[in-house]
């Protein structure tokens, strides 16, 4: 049986040893270690030798494995982070549309009340050129009267004798035929 060349020198290192130590049990009275006896300390060598192998084979497979599973961890950490900041970036982007949406917004509401304020101004202009223009004053004699509780405009003009258009021309201070007011005082055509 021919032994490895890489074996040999750790073996007959391990064989000094052996032989320097004292071992009584296995020794001759001559205290010489015979051939069989280092044959079988050779073998015990082999056997753990194989079992250190064998131990570092299943080691290296562990290691093996805990590398992968760091491999794969690292990977998804990763694609993690990418995720964020992709998601970070996403997350930016929808801020700033929604910053323009709300001052685009805002510039809406702002036209929309100056375009309303300029219809009302407008529609307001056309009212006021669109309303009949007052009757001037008749040369009629006139009278005056103080408006008491429960007087309307119209209740006076039949009174007088008169249309309400006409009391509106003699009393060119009354803008509306609402606007009466208890003691005011009116003119009013005598007939």
């Amino acid at each position: 049986m021919s032994l490895p060349r890489s074996f040999l020198l750790p073996a007959l290192s391990a064989l000094l040893v052996l032989t320097s130590l004292s071992l009584p049990a296995q020794q001759s009275p001559s205290g010489v270690i015979s051939a069989q006896q280092v044959m079988q300390i050779l073998a015990g060598m082999r056997e753990d030798l194989n079992q250190a192998n064998s131990r570092d084979k299943q080691l290296s497979l562990r290691l093996d494995t805990l590398e992968e599973g760091v491999n794969q961890f690292t990977t998804e950490i990763a694609r993690l982070r990418s995720l964020c900041t992709e998601l970070a970036q996403q997350n930016q982007a929808l801020e700033s549309r929604m910053t323009e949406l709300q001052k685009a917004m805002e510039a809406d509401q702002k036209a929309r009340r100056e375009e309303w304020q300029s219809l009302t101004k407008d529609l307001s202009a056309m009212v006021r050129s669109a309303a009949p223009p007052p009757v001037p004053a008749p040369n009629v004699p006139t009278k005056e009267l103080t408006i008491l509780a429960g007087d309307t405009l119209s209740s006076i003009a039949k009174a007088a004798k008169c249309t309400v258009a006409e009391l509106m021309a003699l009393n060119p201070h009354l803008k509306n035929a609402d606007e009466l007011r208890v003691g005011q005082v009116l003119r009013v055509p005598v007939k």
